[in-house]
């Protein structure tokens, strides 16, 4: 028994050790690894977005009512006059139905729920599902013999509001509101965009009837084609399908905003995807565009990383780069990573000629304890480490605050009193002798 609780104190009293001196080296031990990895590191899943609270969700919810009562209570913003042609008439439409010459009358119409339009003196007329020119063309024959000597028009005058549902790959699917001039980009930005998983070729609008129209937002958003952004109708299912793990992916890293999984066409070249997802700015450095390529070794079936720069440095651009399947393209970052003994660790934007002194500052560094003395950057870029609070930072960067010799010392303290505890048990259970 006494060689047992023996053991365990020995044992407790190593862990606690251990415990401080993994606590006071950790940092430094991560920079040292740092040191190690290739040139381009990623850091974009080191600092994404925890899934989607209740409370985010409620006050989503929140923000959605007030939109939706806004647009109920103003008139409708069209981006052009209704086409009669296309327009579709159904329930909730509001209509003037006009008697023009010796008597004159404009009596307002609504299309009921059930798709009909009571027009006055003239009788019940079947109208959903039609056409704007098909239902003037209608009320207007079934008209002209009560009404010989008047003029009869039927004008639109307020749209109808119906129900949408936006499932699949979007940040918030369920059910919308929406008129019949409303387009499926429309309702998709309504949802809150597409997830990062979306294949955004082949989005669905299915439609009650059964008939199903593909959507090509990648082409849409590339070419702002109108013809090819459909309409949306009451009932009519916007689903956005998740990438097809079977057609040719390529990963993006080291940007925030533009991380994720992207397809790519056959031969496209590399200038055109960043373009095409919108990922190059003007004061872009290209020549800090990595891709990542894996190759199999045939022989031993080994896959080693090939790190490859299209736009090399002092080089014309290589226009003609072309991605393969599996790629992995690591744009520069615009951001620094702040680590260490700071409050608010994580990442900051940057900002030209800031210095590491800086960067500590914004993460909330304690610099009356001395450890801004003793901070490091680590250069991605380069994969070198600078020593002094009057470093320039550049895009990428990380960095480190250490700990001073006095919060190490605090440390340890913090540890004797339950290390004391320990061996005063131990003396009490007679472990050692008088």
């Amino acid at each position: 028994m006494r060689n047992h609780f023996v053991f365990l104190l020995c044992f407790g009293i190593l862990f606690l050790w251990g415990a401080v001196g993994a606590q006071v080296y950790e940092e430094e031990d991560l920079l040292g690894k740092e040191r190690t990895l290739p040139r381009v590191i990623d850091f974009s899943k080191m600092f994404e977005r925890e899934k989607l609270t209740q409370e985010d969700f409620e006050e989503w919810k929140r923000k959605r009512e007030t939109r939706l009562k806004e647009r109920l209570s103003h008139a409708d913003a069209l981006e052009r006059a209704v086409n009669p042609q296309a327009y579709v008439v159904g329930p909730g439409d509001v209509f003037s139905f006009n008697i023009w010459g010796g008597m004159e009358m404009q009596l307002p119409v609504t299309v009921s729920p059930e798709g009909i339009l009571l027009v006055p003196s003239v009788g019940a007329i079947e109208v959903d599902g039609e056409t704007l020119v098909e239902v003037q063309k209608l009320v207007l024959d079934a008209a002209a013999p009560r009404y010989k000597n008047s003029e009869v028009t039927l004008t639109l005058e307020s749209l109808r509001f119906f129900r949408v549902h936006v499932v699949g790959e979007v940040k918030f699917p369920g059910t919308y509101i929406a008129q019949a001039v409303d387009r499926i980009s429309g309702l998709i930005v309504e949802a809150g965009g597409v997830t990062d998983w979306a294949w955004k070729r082949k989005i669905e609008l299915r439609q009650p009837n059964g008939e199903i129209d593909i959507f090509d937002l990648d082409l849409f958003e590339r070419e702002g084609n109108l013809e090819q952004d459909l309409f949306v109708n009451g009932g009519d299912v916007i689903y956005v399908p998740p990438l097809d793990p079977g057609q040719c992916l390529m990963e993006v890293e080291g940007d925030l905003e533009n991380s994720g999984m992207y397809h790519i066409f056959p031969g496209e070249r590399i200038l055109a995807f960043l373009q095409r997802i919108q990922a190059l700015r003007r004061n872009a450095d290209l020549s800090r565009i990595v891709v990542i390529r894996s190759e199999v070794d045939e022989n031993t079936e080994f896959q080693e990383k090939q790190f490859i720069t299209p736009f090399g440095e002092g080089k014309s651009f290589d226009l003609n780069f072309p991605l393969q399947c599996g790629d992995r393209v690591v744009l520069p970052s615009r951001y620094v990573y702040v680590k260490g003994t700071v409050r608010l660790p994580g990442a900051y934007p940057y900002s030209m000629n800031m210095t590491a002194k800086d960067y500590a500052g914004m993460a909330g560094g304690d610099f009356r304890s001395g450890s801004i003395k003793g901070v490091k950057v680590l250069h991605v870029r380069t994969g070198e480490t600078e020593k002094g609070p009057n470093v320039v930072v550049e895009p990428g960067d990380i960095v480190q605050l250490n700990p001073t010799w006095n919060q190490r010392l605090d440390n340890y303290l913090r540890f004797i009193p339950t290390i004391t505890s320990l061996i005063l048990a131990a003396k009490a259970a007679g472990v050692f002798g008088d």
